[in-house]
């Protein structure tokens, strides 16, 4: 339960990452996968066009969720997170870094995020892989790979 807790918890860095639109310098060398992520993780996800499948159907949940959907709509446009969370997974699981969006600290300074809000997203995001029939495992060692993040979204 701890775990699943913890899943839980980690995993609304997913789509949160790409609510500030203020751009970050990315190399665009391929990045390592990250403590965790198989490197076949990449291919479970689809390739890159799965990843921006599963972050299209991402944001369909989110948006449908009236937790987190408002926070959406007032602070950012969902085409630039949908191509800015597309870039952060394909980094996560070990494809090009080329990501361009602002740091975590930074994209949820002023956002005032709170727990159940962050639990919403993660929820969004297992939902978008049975939607894509991401295998469980894959879906979950990639919200694991995000849970440093936790901290620098969820402020309140």
């Amino acid at each position: 339960m701890k775990s699943f807790t913890r899943n839980l918890m980690v995993g609304a860095a997913l789509s949160m990452a790409a609510l500030a639109s203020a751009p970050s310098f990315a190399g665009e060398s391929k990045t390592s996968p990250i403590l965790g992520i198989t490197s076949s993780s990449l291919e479970e996800f689809g390739g890159p066009d799965g990843v921006r499948a599963w972050v299209e159907s991402l944001f369909y949940y989110i948006m449908l969720d009236n937790r987190i959907a408002p926070i959406f709509r007032e602070f950012g446009n969902v085409e630039r997170q949908t191509f800015l969370n597309t870039q952060l997974e394909i980094m996560v699981l070990g494809g090009p870094n080329e990501y361009q969006g602002a740091s975590m600290s930074a994209a949820h300074a002023d956002l005032g995020i709170t727990m159940p809000q962050f639990n919403a997203v993660v929820e969004a995001a297992y939902n978008a892989c049975e939607r894509n029939v991401i295998p469980y495992h894959t879906c979950n060692q990639l919200i694991n790979a995000l849970a440093p993040f936790t901290r620098d979204i969820v402020t309140r």
